[in-house]
């Protein structure tokens, strides 16, 4: 897997908008407080198109997106919001122009299309962490973690080794493992199945997270994922933030954590649930595709 080029102070981010629509006052503190750290944004003049829920047509996000691609100024990519649309546009990336100039495509959520995209065709490792609107109307203690999930953005993206605790509640198996990270939102995992969007597992840790969706429906996934082999040779299991989880008056009788258990515990891998990654506030920047180490709750990424 090639890692993008990492970034120095005074290199320039690009705001980019692949899914839900954008507005300045939504970036404004976010902006503030990279170009705080030393780093340059860059806002394109039709990042702020909307139509409907979206940041303009499905045409015109591919367009801006390969333009922010092909720009030898722009080092990496951060996506402003998930939401929904990159399934949309993900067929318009023009690939080529990302192999030729390499950068990090940086988001979660719904940017789990483009992430999964890019590491089946390009072979290209992508960062996995927050976005400009998790900074919107925060406040104070808010604001500051968010920011320190920025600051791991930073990190990654310039190359410098780090340790997080990851602070899993539980550890099934065993909590020494070694590889590369791969997965995303789970219902849009989902969405990308047998498509040339969708990325090999074996050998690989998943990750998985997910927001606002109903616990049959997390087990409907994990069983199809289960029933395709799909899930039979991973190298270890992270499992991230489960927010916002809902149930029916009858309940469905099974929480995340036991769904998880039910289907995935007999295959002998370890198991790492509620770390503070995806719908969370901290939501702590993760590689996907780089080497990575886990001991005892401590993810380590030492940069190439």
């Amino acid at each position: 897997m090639q890692i993008p080029p990492y970034l120095n102070k005074g290199d320039t981010i690009a705001i980019a908008a692949p899914a839900r629509s954008i507005s300045y006052e939504q970036l404004r503190l976010a902006k503030a407080w990279v170009e705080s750290k030393g780093f340059n944004i860059f806002i394109p003049n039709d990042l702020y198109i909307s139509e409907n829920q979206m940041g303009g047509s499905d045409q015109h996000r591919a367009a801006l997106f390969n333009d922010l691609l092909s720009r030898k100024d722009v080092k990496a990519i951060w996506c402003a919001r998930g939401g929904y649309g990159c399934l949309r546009m993900v067929d318009g990336i023009d690939i080529s122009i990302l192999k030729n100039n390499p950068k990090w495509i940086i988001g979660f959520s719904d940017i789990t299309v483009i992430h999964s995209h890019v590491l089946k065709n390009c072979n290209l490792a992508v960062l996995h962490a927050t976005m400009p609107i998790f900074m919107d109307n925060k406040l104070d203690k808010d604001y500051e973690d968010v920011g320190l999930a920025i600051d791991s953005m930073l990190d990654v993206i310039s190359g410098k080794s780090y340790k997080f605790n990851l602070i899993p509640n539980e550890i099934i198996h065993s909590s020494f493992f070694d590889g590369e990270i791969v997965g995303g939102n789970l219902s849009v995992l989902m969405s990308i199945i047998d498509s040339n969007s969708e990325i090999n597992f074996d050998d690989r840790i998943l990750f998985i997270e997910d927001l606002d969706e109903y616990y049959y429906h997390i087990d409907r996934i994990l069983l199809m994922l289960k029933r395709s082999g799909r899930l039979s040779k991973l190298k270890a299991l992270l499992v991230g933030s489960f927010t916002n989880m809902h149930d029916h008056t009858i309940p469905f009788g099974q929480d995340v954590k036991s769904i998880i258990m039910q289907h995935c515990a007999g295959y002998g891998y370890p198991i790492i649930f509620d770390l503070e990654v995806g719908h969370h506030l901290k939501n702590i920047a993760i590689p996907f595709g780089v080497p990575i180490s886990f001991r005892d709750g401590i993810l380590t990424f030492a940069s190439a």
